[in-house]
């Protein structure tokens, strides 16, 4: 091949890595699949920050070649790889009742599987989940001290006042979404008390140890503010390390550009302070 065009010269900017699918079996037994992107250069005998991402499943996404950007919730995935980290995105399927106990089964028995292969460094994993998955991340900082920090945006924290609420975008109250689609509760409040309640992250935050940045801002037209912000206020209360970001006027994703240019910023401090060691 002969190169004739130089398109995208800002290319040239970017150490760009490398994607594979990787694959290991969960703690149901079954086979799991994610996309590992290693830095340029990566090196099995150096350490390397590493940051799991996800939302519900990506292994159909190994040959997209994302576009780098700013931030409008997760991570731009080229920028880190370029930045010398290691991303991780664990495919997570769920169990019908089940959503949070899923969620541990796929992306912690995955991170695992990585750490015994000697790929990433286990003092150093950033997580992070945006809306459902910032629920399931929320869930799994009360399961496990595994990650050194985690970023949680737009999560539902509290299932039952979650499942009594009302999405402001649609007006629609939010039980068709626990009953019969993303949060696959599968049944009413009453019917399963008690795994709304198991599934609620908001009562078990006397068991996060991990430093949190919640993003949630006061517009969210899909999950109410109040639920990050309730968050929030727990950790506060328990005096564990953890910051709340809001937007105003900005609501599920940061969509305005100056609010996209200061969240991109803050994110990268928090995971480069945590992972990282910067000031």
């Amino acid at each position: 091949m002969r190169k004739v065009t130089d398109v995208n010269p800002q290319q040239c900017n970017y150490k760009w890595g490398s994607a594979q699918l990787v694959e290991w079996t969960n703690y149901k037994g079954k086979n799991n699949q994610g996309i590992l992107y290693l830095p340029d250069g990566y090196d099995k005998n150096k350490s390397y920050p590493t940051i799991v991402t996800f939302y519900e499943t990506h292994s159909s996404e190994l040959h997209i070649h994302p576009v780098p950007g700013l931030s409008q919730a997760m991570i731009d995935i080229p920028t880190y790889v370029s930045r010398g980290y290691i991303v991780f995105q664990p495919d997570v399927y769920i169990e019908i009742g089940k959503p949070g106990e899923s969620a541990y089964d796929a992306v912690v028995s995955g991170t695992r599987a990585l750490i015994d292969r000697g790929i990433i460094d286990s003092s150093r994993i950033g997580l992070q989940g945006h809306s459902w998955s910032g629920y399931q991340t929320s869930y799994l900082v009360t399961k496990t001290d595994l990650f050194t920090c985690a970023n949680i945006a737009a999560p539902i924290t509290d299932m039952v006042t979650g499942y009594l609420g009302i999405r402001n975008g649609s007006g629609l109250p939010r039980y068709f979404m626990y009953e019969e689609t993303q949060s696959r509760m599968g049944k009413t409040l009453w019917e399963a008390k008690d795994k709304y309640l198991a599934s609620s992250a908001i009562l078990e935050a006397d068991k996060i140890h991990t430093p949190l940045l919640i993003l949630h801002n006061d517009e969210d037209e899909a999950v109410a503010y109040e639920q990050g912000r309730a968050l929030y206020l727990a950790m506060r209360r328990l005096q564990r390390p953890a910051w709340l970001l809001n937007y105003k006027g900005e609501g599920h994703f940061v969509l305005g550009r100056g609010a996209q240019k200061d969240w991109t910023i803050r994110m990268m401090q928090f995971f480069d302070y945590y992972l990282k060691g910067t000031k």
